[in-house]
């Protein structure tokens, strides 16, 4: 059994607080899987725990969409007013969806937004998808794709390009597991890209609107999304993310002819060698604050979960408090912060909640 040691930073002072046996490392070998490329990391932190050839730069098909669809949800909210407006579908958009998926969009049609996002990320309409690039971009979808190689590059996607916002056969239009996985990272932690994607069945105005993501049946309530794809260039492309018992995993495969009986086995495989740690959980004590003669136990307002570490990695919790406090202090007001960290990266912050009712 490995542990995992725990600290705390109080102010300017590291103080132990607990030493607590943790989640081994996995003891079986990961599934063998028939995909060129495979990637599996942990959703929360990104960190790898299985890859092969995660480095190629591969054809990727309709995976494309992930950065479409991303930049689509960046900056709206669930219910954002931009989602019910309306666009006018150009001749180029609807002419778009020669080999390959479609909504059937037809030049002038009047569509919504929200029916265009849908369309992309379920349906995996090449239209939809370059309609969408072109309400975003005042219908030009060439500024839309140097939009998605600029994101790219902001998120460290070193070994991708775009060269089209639907994944349309093009050998300019590549990308790697790796990359892809951290894309998917990133797009999963906008809560309408997640909703949208993590969407079955939905029925927008005149569309009837299906996932091709089969996972989202076959592990109901587990899988949370994303995207798949074809092209004869690139095969079978799929990115996935799925959660169990706190844990949360994306995996990503190319080229892979068997890919959702893959992706199954290989969550099965993380989930029971790679079981979540919880970093504190809602409501329980992190802390205690001294006020005056009395010691006031502060609570996380939330559940911070991240997966198992590996041999002498160290998590750290830095608690930000004030250093003076004064007048009555209300139950549930936010005393401070604490923020948990694994060899420099932020797994995630929370804040911490007084307790109960103080008179100082």
């Amino acid at each position: 059994m490995n542990y995992r040691r725990w600290m705390c930073l109080l102010l300017s002072t590291v103080l132990l607080v607990s030493l607590l046996p943790l989640g081994a490392q996995a003891a079986e070998e990961p599934p063998t899987v028939n995909a060129t490329s495979v990637i599996v990391t942990d959703a929360y932190t990104g960190k790898v725990i299985y890859e092969n050839n995660a480095d190629e730069e591969r054809a990727i098909a309709s995976v494309t969409k992930i950065m479409t669809g991303y930049l689509a949800c960046e900056g709206l909210s669930l219910d954002d007013e931009r989602l019910d407006e309306v666009f006018t579908v150009s001749k180029h958009a609807a002419d778009s969806d020669k080999d390959g998926t479609s909504l059937y969009l037809l030049a002038d049609q009047q569509v919504t937004y929200e029916e265009l996002l849908y369309g992309t990320m379920l349906r995996s309409g090449n239209d939809a998808a370059v309609a969408l690039a072109e309400a975003i971009c005042d219908g030009d979808e060439d500024a839309f794709v140097e939009r998605m190689n600029e994101k790219a590059q902001e998120l460290g996607m070193e070994h991708t390009h775009y060269s089209n916002s639907n994944g349309l056969i093009d050998e300019d239009n590549y990308s790697t597991a790796r990359d892809l996985a951290i894309l998917a990272r990133e797009a999963m932690q906008n809560e309408l890209f997640a909703k949208v994607v993590g969407t079955w069945y939905i029925e927008l105005g005149p569309f009837q609107i299906e996932n091709h993501n089969q996972l989202l049946q076959s592990m109901k309530g587990e899988c949370l999304g994303i995207k798949t794809g074809f092209t004869t260039l690139a095969g079978s492309t799929f990115v996935s993310c799925a959660e169990r018992d706190g844990s949360r995993f994306i995996v990503v495969t190319l080229n892979d002819n068997n890919q959702f009986d893959e992706h199954k086995a290989l969550y099965e495989w993380a989930f029971r060698n790679y079981p979540a740690n919880v970093l504190c959980s809602q409501g329980n004590t992190v802390t205690t604050l001294r006020i005056g003669t009395t010691e006031v136990p502060l609570i996380a307002s939330q559940t911070l979960v991240a997966a198992s570490a590996g041999d002498g990695e160290v998590v750290e919790c830095q608690i930000r408090l004030p250093s003076r406090v004064s007048g009555a202090i209300t139950q549930g007001s936010v005393a401070g912060t604490a923020t948990y960290t694994l060899n420099g990266e932020v797994l995630g912050t929370v804040d911490l909640l007084y307790s109960t009712f103080v008179v100082n």
